[in-house]
């Protein structure tokens, strides 16, 4: 939450920390707090932002339930059952794949897939 200022402190101390050990950082944060609410603070903002993109942190001007919200339904669930994107995958990437390299790398080929 916005407001504890002390874990999203304690969060960049430890990237830096890992980073000059040279260890890697596989944690993300993300703040939520809405806008006019409850926001986080103008020297935190300039902490997180002097830290470029190298910190994974997420800044969210909504509630933690409207941002898991959010984050839940755009987080692409791309599977063999989900029809409408594996169309929408398929039309994006075919014209970009070789179909007929893939295959003779596989020690397959065209008319072989046909026929199943």
């Amino acid at each position: 939450h916005a407001t504890r200022e002390d874990i999203v402190l304690g969060h960049l101390l430890e990237y830096q920390r890992r980073k000059r050990a040279g260890d890697s950082f596989e944690a993300a944060l993300v703040i939520c707090g809405e806008q006019g609410k409850f926001e986080v603070s103008k020297e935190l903002m300039d902490m997180i932002d002097g830290h470029g993109n190298d910190v994974p942190i997420l800044v969210s001007p909504h509630t933690t339930h409207q941002t898991m919200e959010m984050i839940h339904n755009f987080t692409p669930k791309l599977n063999v059952h989900d029809k409408s994107r594996v169309h929408a995958a398929t039309e994006h990437y075919e014209k970009y794949i070789d179909y007929d390299l893939l295959l003779s790398r596989t020690g397959n080929s065209l008319s072989s897939c046909r026929s199943e």
